[in-house]
């Protein structure tokens, strides 16, 4: 890894283990409740422990007054939105070069495999990583089994996985194809359990975090306990977004994330911080 990666990459990965936030929502689905007011938003995350926010090159202009030490992560893709009546691979919408001249720590792209335009999305990525590699920019890939890509998008625009794996096993197939693509890091949904999803980690070739995915329902303890699963199956960090900027107490759900993926606490004491 070159030494500009490896600079940047210690500007999110400031413990073993990252907790990032994201909200490049709005690029999908416009104003979600809670991304009202974005600068708002940074404002309060840079307050807490949380190592970086995930944002749009929209977004990042309007809140680089308050990022403070927060690392940045630059989404460099778009697409389809909500309103899309046919899914198709997204379009680079922002260059390396503007990530590195914009204070970037780091850019990502969606990826989609098991799809009819996975080629075209693999040659992307390949692409942009070639790119981000002359330029010192470590790159993400977010990638997601075929099973999770309309629980993802929260509408049934993708023909349904028919492949016969497991979810586990498509995990773990797409994460390693987008780290043999160029990806520094990987960024795909936790699946199974701790066993399976180390197995995801270990065979992965590169960084694996875990997205939060839709709102988990049931309650402050089963999200925590989602983030210790994660810490305990080996993944370099999580990646949580509605589940934590939509929660009523945000700072103190930060903190409980935070001291479960950066100090190794558990689940009952992390607990103890949202009171």
């Amino acid at each position: 890894m070159n030494l500009g990666k490896e600079i940047r990459l210690k500007k999110i990965w400031k413990h073993e283990r990252a907790v990032i936030i994201p909200f490049d929502h709005g690029q999908y689905g416009g104003v979600p409740s809670g991304l009202e007011n974005p600068l708002q938003l940074t404002e309060r995350i840079a307050r807490t422990s949380a190592d970086a926010i995930l944002v749009t090159p929209g977004v990042l202009r309007s809140v680089v007054p308050a990022v403070n030490n927060l690392g940045i992560v630059l989404r460099l893709d778009g697409g389809f939105t909500k309103y899309t009546q046919v899914a198709g691979d997204y379009e680079q919408v922002c260059s390396i070069e503007y990530a590195v001249q914009s204070g970037a720590d780091a850019g990502i792209v969606f990826t989609f495999v098991g799809t009819p335009f996975d080629a075209k999305s693999l040659g992307r990525l390949g692409a942009v990583a070639e790119k981000a590699e002359q330029w010192g920019l470590p790159l993400i890939s977010e990638v997601l089994p075929p099973s999770l890509l309309n629980n993802h998008f929260e509408r049934e625009i993708f023909e349904p996985a028919v492949n016969g794996e497991s979810l586990e096993v498509e995990t773990r197939v797409v994460s390693r194809i987008a780290a043999e693509h160029g990806a520094d890091v990987v960024k795909t949904r936790y699946a199974g359990n701790v066993i399976a999803f180390r197995g995801v980690v270990e065979s992965c070739g590169a960084k694996v975090i875990v997205a939060g995915g839709p709102n988990v329902q049931q309650g402050n303890a089963a999200l925590l306990s989602f983030a210790h699963d994660c810490v305990e199956a080996g993944a370099a960090g999580i990646v949580f977004g509605r589940n934590v900027w939509q929660h009523p107490k945000m700072e103190k759900l930060i903190a409980a994330l935070c001291a479960i993926v950066h100090e190794n606490e558990s689940v009952h004491s992390a607990l103890k911080l949202l009171k």
